[in-house]
């Protein structure tokens, strides 16, 4: 079906009568671009087909805190009026070519408003028509779907603000039929409600009894599972919230020096490493100690000395070393083995054996004996200098280098491990970082067990429906005097047994193609480098989950403003193309929160896809300058809402913005 006419008389800011006639599509062309500036009547144009189709119904959608139908009709009564009568009617042609004119009109009666609705069929007033229209309008396109086809765009980036998709999921139902199934079940099973408490004669049977139990817990479930949802939405907020505050915490964290505090563990494992390599060395060092020309070689200066003074008595044919030098050496000996780490008893003896053994080079008296060196003791001690004095004294210079050079990068090391007030903030900032992930998966723990709870309450819930048949049909079976409220609440469980079974069937047939169509939307609709890789239904819950190309499940606030908004545009696009109507598609405001590369995808690749005729209400900062360009050749028709300041009201003229 399309819409062939509009008309508005004293509706809103629409003061007098308006009308606006509207093309049906030729070739590509199938837009239709209404402009009109903020508070000119956009939304109240889109009201006024609202109203006019579905009266009463659109009532919530229209105002979603009215507080009565009365009251939202006498809102809308132009208050600069010059008649009475206010009405809005919409003319629509269907597939079958039949015309139809549906007029909802109404006036003021003192406190009372007086609402009448006229319907023509090909030109002429159908009665019977007109009192049944609320039905007849169900089977043309039902209220539960239109809401896919005429919307707010503002109202529709709602739905995916919803951290549940609740909302999702009710449009799914009545995209695919399942919600009209609900309701035939629903009234089926009040019928069954009715005939049973006529039953008066099981009301104190054991059956009854059981039957009220099962109601009683049926009540009681119900109750927990609200509580739950209610829980569960609570929880994924607040993972949600957590999230982004993990993300933000990572920047600061990284901007703060990150890496650094990050590797601060492999420095620390460095310097152990670099530890264990110095007592190596020192422990080298030791085994040179334990040298035997060790002692003499820590008291080298003295043995040349010695052999110096020997050298040159010799040669003064003296052969007697002086006490001095002895003792000298003695203390220094002495000293250098007190400094080392030997026990009190290993250096008592050691120090009995230098005494007795320097003992031998000194005097008995005031006269020192002079020492004889033979030539052989001299070539020995002249062996001992030159020698293995100097290999001992590479040797160990060289370890102790190489302890100095370990020592300075453990002193490297530890400047690195410094803890210096950038240093102190960013591991501040690591530890808040961890805490963070640690609350992040207990809150990810905790709504996946409420899920599990949820899931487990509604297979409760199922499990007590079927008892709550089963002991219906009993009570039915056993109810002799009254067979035919026994036969209709029999053949009424039948049937809802019958609706319970085509739903699931008729859920999991639709929801996979439902799935794949609204992921194809939303890629039309977005650019390829975005994280959404498929948009997931589940057949049996209905939740909605949005996946990355490793299938991993993507939180809502990991889209951008324009892609949240895309992906709300997706799911209307795909239930409108799922529901099997065709109908004319009403956007208002279509494009406030989506930047420019969204902007041209919604413009080229949606509005000529969306519908045969498509309607857009748009303001002059939406489908203006290049993105009028991109779209122009599919506009069949160009209208403008013209405010008239005078007389403060709004006339629909032809022509677009400039073009006035």
């Amino acid at each position: 079906m399309y819409f062939t006419k509009i008309e508005l008389h004293n509706f809103g800011i629409y003061k007098g009568h308006h009308e606006m006639c509207l093309s049906g599509q030729i070739g590509n062309r199938n837009v239709t671009l209404i402009g009109g500036l903020n508070g000119r009547g956009k939304t109240t144009f889109l009201d006024a087909i609202l109203l006019a189709l579905y009266g009463k119904q659109a009532l919530k959608y229209i105002q979603e805190n009215a507080r009565s139908y009365e009251r939202l009709l006498i809102e809308h009564i132009n208050k600069h009026a010059t008649d009475d009568l206010t009405y809005v009617a919409v003319s629509l042609c269907l597939d079958d070519g039949t015309n139809l004119r549906v007029c909802r009109n109404w006036k003021l009666k003192g406190k009372k408003v007086d609402e009448s609705i006229s319907v023509e069929k090909n030109g002429a007033i159908d009665k019977y028509l007109g009192e049944s229209w609320s039905y007849y309008i169900e089977e043309i396109l039902p209220f539960g779907i239109a809401r896919f086809f005429f919307f707010d765009n503002e109202k529709i980036t709602q739905l995916a603000d919803d951290a549940s998709f609740e909302q999702i999921k009710t449009s799914i139902k009545s995209a695919i039929g399942v919600s009209t199934i609900e309701k035939a079940i629903t009234h089926i099973d009040e019928v069954i409600r009715r005939k049973k408490d006529a039953l008066q004669t099981f009301e104190k049977s054991e059956v009854n009894q059981g039957y009220q139990e099962v109601e009683t817990q049926l009540k009681e479930i119900n109750a927990k599972i609200e509580e739950a949802r209610r829980s569960a939405e609570i929880l994924k907020s607040n993972c949600e919230s957590i999230a982004i505050t993990i993300e933000a915490k990572e920047k600061e964290f990284w901007a703060s020096g990150g890496d650094l505090t990050l590797s601060r563990d492999a420095i620390k494992q460095e310097k152990e490493k670099i530890k264990a390599q110095v007592q190596e060395v020192r422990d080298e060092i030791f085994l040179r100690v334990s040298d035997p020309a060790t002692p003499l070689f820590m008291c080298r200066k003295l043995v040349i000395q010695a052999y110096n003074t020997e050298y040159d008595e010799q040669q003064k044919a003296a052969s007697k070393l002086s006490d001095p030098i002895i003792g000298r050496i003695q203390e220094h000996i002495l000293d250098r083995f007190n400094q080392s780490n030997f026990d009190a008893r290993t250096l008592e003896l050691i120090t009995d054996i230098v005494k007795q053994e320097l003992s031998k080079f000194t005097s008995s008296g005031e006269e020192a004996e002079r020492i004889n060196m033979s030539p052989t003791t001299m070539l020995l001690f002249d062996k001992l200098i030159s020698t293995i004095f100097h290999s001992l004294d590479q040797k160990i210079e060289t370890l102790i280098n190489h302890e100095d050079a370990q020592e300075n990068e453990l002193m490297s090391l530890d400047a690195h491990l410094g803890e210096s007030d950038e240093k102190k903030m960013a591991m501040k900032l690591y530890e808040t970082l961890k805490e963070y992930e640690r609350k992040k998966a207990l809150a990810d723990d905790q709504y996946q067990k409420q899920r599990s709870l949820i899931e487990s309450l509604e297979h409760q819930k199922e499990i007590l429906h079927s008892k709550r048949l089963q002991l219906i049909k009993a009570i039915a079976e056993k109810e002799n005097t009254n067979d035919d409220n026994s036969r209709i609440i029999k053949y009424s469980v039948m049937s809802i047994e019958v609706l319970n079974e085509f739903k699931v069937r008729l859920q999991r047939e639709k929801i996979d193609k439902l799935s794949a169509t609204a992921t194809e939307c939303f890629q039309t609709l977005v650019e390829k480098d975005s994280l959404v890789s498929r948009i997931h239904i589940d057949t049996d819950t209905l939740d909605v989950t949005i996946l990355d190309p490793e299938g991993h499940e993507l939180l809502k606030n990991q889209l951008s403003a324009g892609e949240q908004q895309m992906f709300a545009i997706s799911i209307v696009w795909a239930l409108a193309r799922t529901s099997g109507y065709k109908a004319p598609v009403v956007i208002d405001t279509p494009m406030a929160r989506l930047d420019s590369s969204h902007r041209a995808n919604f413009v080229t690749r949606y509005l000529p896809a969306a519908s045969s005729q498509v309607m857009v209400l748009s303001t002059d900062e939406e489908i203006y300058g290049r993105y009028l360009d991109m779209i122009r050749e599919n506009v069949i028709d160009y209208f403008t809402l013209h405010y008239r300041e005078d007389e403060q009201c709004t006339s629909i003229i032809n022509g677009y913005f400039e073009e006035v």
